[in-house]
């Protein structure tokens, strides 16, 4: 039954596209990053590397996201990639960028259930992600499967989402809550249950005036980690400035960055 699902929701997918493609042939968008990084490294010196991200967008032959990256003398590579379509309010998409667990900003001890290549099928804030163990070799082989539900609510807007592995049977699930402006800042936060490790992990994040604050801690320890990171555009440049200070092991770790997008 659960191969005739999978196997249902791809062909499903292709001709989503197929329709896509015969309503109308437009070109599509490029846009991208240029960004140089600098971090304290293991021998206590400040060192630089530099990163290019290419992003190749379509939207009218086809919902189409190609994300390309590249570090200083190396090659070119496909890091993110889908594709898909949106008919009468139904979304399909195929690719290794469909996850649809919460996230957060630090992301030290929230759990991040790991999905690869992946089938999504999205419709009225619900969305569901079938992932793929090695797609090229098996594709009814699946991995885990998540499912999310997002409802706004005046300035309200949460997010419950749940994952579940085939291989090792094993459950979290998570709820992202964000409260938008309370007085001058948007707050907000996530939560997450591992019922395998019995873990609690949650994240707090708070921003105002360009500055993204977070801390985070689990069940064990309600503080682990005191971060945070400032923009500031200049020009056609994006100015940023971060760092996290790790309370148990007693070390701050500082990031600078410039990035230049176009």
């Amino acid at each position: 039954m659960r191969n005739l699902l999978i196997t249902t929701a791809i062909a499903t997918s292709f001709a989503g596209v197929a329709f896509a493609q015969e309503a109308a042939q437009t070109g599509a968008a490029l846009s991208g990053e240029v960004s140089l990084d600098f971090a304290e490294n293991a021998a206590g010196k400040w060192a630089g590397s530099m990163g290019v991200e290419l992003d190749v967008t379509a939207t009218d032959i086809a919902n189409v996201n190609l994300g390309l990256t590249a570090a200083q003398g190396g090659a070119v590579e496909l890091d993110t990639w889908t594709v898909g379509t949106d008919v009468g309010g139904i979304g399909i998409a195929m690719g290794n960028d469909n996850g649809v667990f919460v996230e957060a900003e630090g992301e030290h001890t929230i759990a991040a259930p790991a999905m690869s290549e992946s089938v999504k099928v999205s419709a009225l804030g619900a969305e569901v992600a079938l992932g793929f163990t090695n797609w090229k070799s098996d594709i009814t082989d699946v991995s885990n499967v998540q499912a999310a539900y997002s409802l706004g609510v005046s300035f309200v807007e949460v997010k419950a989402a749940v994952d579940y592995n085939f291989d090792t049977e094993n459950t979290v699930i998570g709820a992202e809550v964000g409260l938008g402006n309370i007085g001058v800042a948007e707050v907000g936060g996530t939560v997450t249950y591992d019922f395998d490790a019995e873990n609690i992990g949650f994240e707090g994040v708070a921003k105002a005036y360009g500055v993204t604050a977070y801390v985070n801690g689990d069940n064990d320890d309600m503080l682990q980690n005191v971060g945070g990171s400032y923009d500031y555009v200049l020009g056609g440049a994006t100015l940023s400035a971060g760092a996290n200070y790790d309370l148990n092991a007693e070390e701050f770790k500082p990031t600078v960055g410039l990035a230049f997008a176009f």
